[in-house]
């Protein structure tokens, strides 16, 4: 009796599944069905018994308009420009009104410019410099050695 204690109470429990108390499922949609041989299944209407050379577009085989579309040859936008413009046309040049903008700016233009990068760049070592002269001030007040203690001399030192 103690080694049955771990058995279940039900015998028919413990015995292997016989294939004929099993009931039959679809595969697609886990509906139970009439019978296991059933060719279609009452709930979803899934094929469940046929041949292999069935082809459903889209499922079982590539449809064949995808397959067209696909051959098709396709315009290929070759530059930037027509990307913004959205077609296959060529970019236009600039009118005479546009040449003035595109132009390269004039001497003295660009001398400004060259100015004020020089400015910021400058600005930009002081601030670093000013930065490490802080760090290191910071460095040096962290560091410094603290005072020893004073100290009673023992007596009957003399």
């Amino acid at each position: 009796m103690a080694d049955d204690a771990g058995l279940p109470l039900n015998a028919e429990a413990t015995a292997p599944a016989d294939a004929r108390n099993l009931v039959p499922i679809c595969p697609w949609c886990s509906a139970t069905l009439p019978t296991a041989d059933a060719a279609v299944c009452s709930s979803c209407d899934a094929r469940l018994v046929g041949g292999a050379d069935v082809e459903i577009p889209g499922v079982t085989a590539v449809d064949p308009a995808l397959l067209a579309a696909a051959a098709a040859p396709r315009k290929i936008k070759r530059t930037f420009g027509s990307l913004l413009v959205g077609n296959d046309d060529e970019i236009p040049l600039p009118s005479e009104a546009e040449m003035p903008a595109l132009a390269r700016p004039d001497a003295d233009v660009r001398r400004e410019i060259i100015r004020l990068e020089l400015e910021a760049r400058l600005a930009s070592l002081k601030a670093e410099v000013a930065a490490r002269d802080a760090e290191a001030a910071a460095a040096v007040t962290h560091d410094a050695p603290l005072e020893p203690p004073e100290t009673e001399e023992p007596p009957g030192r003399d």
